[in-house]
């Protein structure tokens, strides 16, 4: 993958915008979006993501494994940026290093009040830009 690309979407993902989603689909080809607002890019392979709702997104990626997340950020809605990272469940804590990492970053968000069902660990398979048009 490109260097550029995977520091982008360190940069982006770590941020934790509140436009940051993730994109799922079951075996029957349903899509489901979900809003997700508390993630990390730990590194240059591997996000993890806290799970407190969002639960046909959590559904579909049991079936499937596989999942979108998209960061985009726009300039008075005249210009976009941002990064797609397509990811494959790996792992479904509920314990563990990466489990009580992601409910530390929980805890200092507006969200922190809520529940941590568990901590999503995905492996990156692909980084794009948000477009692909040239100019």
């Amino acid at each position: 993958m490109d260097r550029n690309l995977i520091e982008k979407a360190r940069e982006l993902i770590n941020a934790n915008y509140i436009s940051t989603t993730l994109s799922t689909v079951d075996r029957e080809y349903n899509v489901n979006i979900a809003v997700i607002t508390v993630l990390e890019m730990i590194d240059d392979n591997t996000i993890i993501c806290a799970r407190f709702g969002a639960d046909k997104t959590y559904a579909n990626l049991k079936e499937t494994g596989k999942g979108v997340f998209l960061v985009l950020l726009t300039k008075d809605n005249q210009s976009k940026d941002g990064i797609r990272v397509y990811v494959e469940l790996q792992d479904d804590q509920q314990e563990g290093y990466y489990y009580e990492r992601v409910k530390e970053r929980l805890q200092k968000t507006a969200y922190g009040s809520f529940p941590l069902k568990n901590c999503l660990v995905f492996k990156i398979v692909d980084i794009l830009p948000i477009s692909m048009l040239k100019k």
